[in-house]
């Protein structure tokens, strides 16, 4: 009996040091941004955010959730990007929903994206790879800053753009 509540004791306290790993990569609740608040300036996290109210600036976050009460007028970046409400600007994730009461003003640069009927988007929608999707964090995607170097490379000297 002494033995196996030992080989029990080490056995229990093995797993629970599993355990606590396994709790720092675990998510915590998400952040909410109740109906009645309004944020002015940015959000940035790593964890879940639920946006009910208006923000008047970025937000960066892993998953956000944008509630039909909610409104936003800044850019959007994250992982999952889901909206209900309105979001004047642009958005750049590697998933993005745009539900039927969404109403998106701007460009939504994407992996995936999906669009449900009644849904209002006013801009251009961009597939990117998922070198550009991860990089979620950096004020311009790899393929926006080639693209400006790219074009001012290929002007000549005597200011005809060249084509190749």
């Amino acid at each position: 009996m002494f033995t196996k509540s030992k080989r029990n004791t080490n056995m229990s306290k093995q797993s629970s040091g599993t355990d606590t790993a396994g709790k720092t990569h675990r998510p915590g609740p998400p952040s909410i941004v109740a109906s009645d608040m309004r944020v002015l300036g940015d959000l940035e996290t790593e964890g879940d955010v639920q946006i009910d109210g208006r923000i008047d600036g970025d937000l960066r976050t892993r998953t956000v959730t944008i509630g039909q009460s909610a409104v936003i007028n800044g850019s959007i970046r994250g992982d999952t990007i889901k909206v209900a409400g309105t979001v004047n600007g642009e958005i750049r994730g590697s998933t993005v929903i745009l539900t039927a009461t969404a109403k998106v003003v701007g460009d939504i640069h994407h992996k995936s994206l999906s669009i449900d009927a009644g849904a209002f988007l006013q801009g251009l929608c961009k597939r990117i790879t998922i070198d550009e999707a991860s990089d979620t964090k950096s004020p311009m995607m790899v393929t926006d800053q080639s693209e400006k170097m790219g074009s001012d490379s290929l002007k000549s000297s005597s200011g005809a753009a060249v084509v190749s």
